[in-house]
C-alpha cells in the first residue's frame, strides 16, 4: 500500500467504519453462516475489526488473522479483549507469497477490502486457494468507485481527479472483477452480489466524515502523486465542498463474492 495505513487516523476510521451505513459489518455477514469450530483466516485484517466480531457474535474459537504491517497487527492485539486473544492469532504475512504452513488448513478465508490494496490481486488469490482444505470457502468484500465516482462539473477538481486516476497505483475499481479473478485463481461454486451505495442525508454525511479521515491518511502519498501540498490542499478542499453539494451525485457499488476450492 502505498499510503500510510500505519497512521493511527487510520486505525481510528477502520475502527469506526464498521458501524457506518456503507460498511456495516453486521449487515455484510448476516448472509453467511459461521460455526464455533471453523478454522477460519482473516485475510489482511487491519486493526482486526472483524476478526474480533467473527469470534464475539459468532462464537468461532480459532482465527489467524495476517496482514503485511507489523505496526498495524499490534495495534490489533491491543484492541482485543482477553477472550480474543485467546481465539486470534496475529501473524506478519504478504498475501501474495505465505509460508507453506498456512496451505491446506482453514474451513474458511475472509479478506474485507484488501484486494484493492494488492498489486497483484490474482497471485494473492492463489495463494488464498492454496490456504484452504478442500471444499474449503473463500469470502471477498470490495468496492468498487469509492471516491472516484463523484460527478462534479468543477472543472479544476475533476483535472486533478483525471490526474490521480491515471497515476494511481491501486485498484479501487476491483469489485467489478472479483468474480473473474476467483475463476483464474481456480475456485468454483462462484457467487457474487453488488449492492448500490448511494451517498445521500445519514451515508453522505458518513461518508463525508470517513473522506476526511481518508485525506489525512492518503496527504503524503497525493502530495507527491500531485506534486505539491499546496495542490493537495486544493484537491481536499474541492472534494469535501463538492460531495455535499445537493447538484452533486456519488454512488458507489459493494461487491460480496465468494468460491469454492475444488
Amino acid at each position: 500500500m502505498t499510503y500510510s495505513m500505519e497512521a493511527s487516523i487510520e486505525a481510528d476510521r477502520l475502527e469506526e467504519q464498521v458501524f457506518q451505513s456503507n460498511y456495516s459489518i453486521q449487515e455484510e455477514l448476516e448472509t453467511f453462516n459461521f460455526l464455533p469450530e471453523e478454522y477460519v483466516l482473516d485475510a489482511g485484517c487491519g486493526t482486526g475489526v472483524l476478526s474480533r466480531y467473527l469470534v464475539h457474535k459468532y462464537g468461532v474459537k480459532k482465527v489467524d488473522a495476517i496482514d503485511a504491517s507489523d505496526f498495524r497487527l499490534q495495534q490489533a492485539l491491543k484492541l482485543c479483549d482477553t477472550y480474543a486473544k485467546q481465539c486470534i492469532k496475529f501473524t506478519q504475512q504478504q498475501l501474495c507469497n505465505l509460508d507453506e504452513h498456512f496451505y491446506n488448513k482453514y474451513d474458511t478465508v475472509i479478506s474485507r477490502y484488501v484486494l484493492e490494496h494488492v498489486s497483484e490481486p490474482i497471485d494473492a488469490l492463489f495463494e488464498l486457494n492454496k490456504s484452504l482444505k478442500k471444499g474449503g470457502r473463500i469470502i471477498l468484500f470490495d468496492l468498487d468507485g469509492v471516491f472516484l465516482n463523484l460527478y462534479s462539473d468543477n472543472k479544476k477538481l475533476n483535472h486533478y481527479m483525471n490526474e490521480i486516476k491515471s497515476n494511481i497505483k491501486f485498484d479501487l475499481e476491483i469489485g467489478r472483477k472479483l468474480p473473474s479473478y476467483l475463476h483464474k485463481a481456480g475456485f468454483t461454486k462462484i457467487n457474487w452480489n453488488v449492492e448500490l451505495l448511494n451517498c445521500t442525508e445519514k451515508r453522505l454525511k458518513e461518508e463525508k466524515e470517513n473522506t476526511e479521515k481518508r485525506f489525512i491518511a492518503v496527504g503524503d502519498f497525493f502530495t507527491e502523486l500531485l506534486g505539491s501540498r499546496k495542490k493537495f490542499e486544493e484537491l481536499k478542499s474541492l472534494y469535501l465542498h463538492e460531495m455535499t453539494q445537493p447538484y452533486n451525485t456519488l454512488v458507489f457499488n459493494k461487491y460480496i463474492c465468494s468460491g469454492i476450492k475444488l
